[in-house]
């Protein structure tokens, strides 16, 4: 991986922090207990393609510009 795809992965990761950001908020403004529990499974996964991104950057990151081996 190079530093433009680097960037590109960074972009996702924000890209991932807005959505999840706004699922909270139509989280919030759900009526019914059944719109909040759609939601809610909707920001797990969401959250979880978030964790599954930051992960990778921080590996790719620390593959390109190295880095301590105390992981």
């Amino acid at each position: 991986m190079n530093e433009f795809n680097l960037s590109k992965l960074n972009a996702r990761v924000g890209d991932n922090c807005v959505f999840v950001s706004n699922l909270a908020v139509r989280y919030q403004s759900a009526a019914t207990p059944e719109e909040r529990m759609a939601m809610a499974i909707k920001i797990e996964n969401a959250a979880t393609m978030l964790r599954i991104s930051a992960e990778r950057l921080a590996t790719e990151t620390k593959n390109i510009y190295g880095g301590k081996d105390n992981d």
